[in-house]
């Protein structure tokens, strides 16, 4: 965009026309796809190790990569251990019992909720057989190969703190020529202590169910919004350091999110598999774009930097959509 020479006014006032243009196309896209004037030029590498919690990552290294827009660039490798995190409650065994969290979409009493009687009643009255006649709920663990297609079940998945999770993130974030929309339980990146962040939880009404059943079944999240994914490793829903706000914007006050220091002021807490940083806020900012971002100076980015910014009302509070593109194969475990 910058010439040697200016010939007459009328390359001036086509320069200032062009300039205009590109700023307001980079800062205010009519679909959202773009974030602001100053990343479309961003150059800089935004991934450090120091970033990460030094216990369970396990290495770190810059490799080639293919991104999902079919272009090559460098992408950070990092692997982790599957963080064993204690955490719960999740399934109450009973329905007099409390558990965790869950989301409800069907007809009767559906939302964000406690995993208790309301909830349990509520998909009883919608048809689905989730409590027997003891008053005991079905719960699956995906291991015991002992479910019955005829129930739901609050799926609550078993532990396995021997798996290695490894990501892969541009070093340089690159722009999309569209959001991502998020899908359910779709990766959207990686806590800086190696959990993994999705989207969505599965529907209960819409979703696939387990193996063999058509759906019904409701997983169950602790208080912080994480739980383990049927292969064991453990991965949140939620941005956990601003959980409380949530729950108290949602109205629930039987549990609160204990494990995880709710944030006091600003905090990195990850990277969005496009290279983009995520935080949270405990005052969450007001001038946010259609994908929870903002650019703006953090401490880890004196300079300035485009960033997600987890909700502190919506749940879930992770970002809806995602500005730039992702590397392929950007997530395996084993």
């Amino acid at each position: 965009m910058k010439k040697s020479v200016i010939i007459n006014r009328s390359s001036v006032l086509v320069g200032f026309i062009f300039i205009l243009f590109t700023y307001i196309s980079c800062s205010s896209d009519d679909d959202g796809s773009s974030t602001s004037d100053s990343e479309e030029e961003e150059s800089v590498e935004l991934i450090q190790e120091s970033f990460f919690n030094s216990t369970s990552l396990v290495s770190y290294t810059k490799v080639d990569c293919v991104l999902e827009d079919g272009t090559t660039g460098d992408c950070y490798k990092l692997v982790f251990s599957s963080n064993p995190v204690e955490n719960g409650p999740y399934c109450p065994e009973t329905i007099d019992e409390i558990g965790g969290l869950g989301i409800y979409d069907g007809t009767t009493n559906p939302g964000f909720q406690v995993m208790k009687a309301d909830l349990f009643n509520a998909m009883e009255a919608d048809g689905y057989d989730i409590v027997d006649d003891n008053g005991d709920i079905h719960i699956d663990d995906f291991n015991s190969g002992q479910t019955n297609p005829d129930f739901a079940y609050c799926l609550e998945a078993a532990p396995d703190n021997n798996l290695l999770l490894t990501f892969l993130i541009p070093a340089v974030p690159k722009l999309a020529s569209s959001n991502n929309n998020i899908d359910t339980v779709e990766l959207i990146g990686v806590s800086t202590d190696g959990v993994p962040i999705n989207g969505d939880p599965p529907s209960v009404v819409d979703g696939p169910g387990m193996p063999g059943s058509a759906g019904g079944n409701i997983p169950s999240l602790d208080p912080c919004g994480g739980h383990h994914d049927p292969a064991g490793y453990y991965h949140w829903h939620f941005v956990a350091e601003t959980m409380n706000q949530v729950l108290d914007s949602n109205g629930i006050n039987d549990v609160s999110c204990t494990l995880i220091d709710q944030v006091s002021g600003t905090k990195l807490i990850g990277f969005a598999k496009d290279g983009f940083p995520i935080y949270a806020y405990e005052v969450e900012p007001s001038n946010l774009d259609d994908c929870g971002g903002i650019t703006d100076v953090t401490t880890e980015f004196p300079n300035g930097v485009y960033h997600y910014v987890a909700s502190n009302t919506d749940a879930p509070n992770v970002p809806k959509c995602l500005k730039g593109v992702a590397a392929n194969d950007n997530f395996m475990f084993q």
